[in-house]
């Protein structure tokens, strides 16, 4: 429950406070429409790519470290925020691709990269806390 939370909710949250920092230093506190607009669709682009990198975090959470974990992932939702808006733009606009549009893309891989990181780190399931000092790690009460 706790990764759900972190990757639903914290993720999205914050992509779009680092859009809105970005959005406010270029456009000033004239243009309020324009800055809610970047920080809405940045916060609806997030919201699916973050999912699915919560989906691969829960996987990678069996057998991975937490620090590895966190690298992976950071890459996977970096990976897929490029590939939405890429994908969105070539459904929407034209198939080839110009430079200004990668550009974009790439930035907003990046814009998702700390966060999914963050995300992986502090939904950390540390589940060998509950667990009593000498039982087998599948079992709940036979001895090791």
């Amino acid at each position: 429950m706790k990764r759900t939370v972190m990757f639903l909710l914290l993720g999205p949250s914050l992509v779009a406070l680092a859009v809105l920092m970005v959005a406010v230093a270029v456009a000033g506190p004239v243009d309020d429409a324009f800055v809610a607009l970047c920080v809405t669709a940045s916060f609806l682009i997030t919201l699916p790519v973050s999912a699915i990198t919560g989906l691969v975090d829960g996987y990678l959470a069996r057998g991975l470290p937490a620090l590895l974990r966190a690298f992976l992932t950071a890459a996977i939702g970096m990976t897929g925020a490029i590939g939405l808006v890429l994908t969105l733009f070539k459904m929407t606009f034209s198939p080839t691709v110009p430079p200004e549009v990668m550009n974009g893309a790439l930035c907003a891989g990046f814009f998702l990269l700390l966060p999914m990181g963050l995300c992986s780190l502090l939904s950390n399931d540390d589940g060998d806390r509950r667990r009593p000092a000498g039982c087998a790690p599948d079992c709940v009460g036979r001895p090791a």
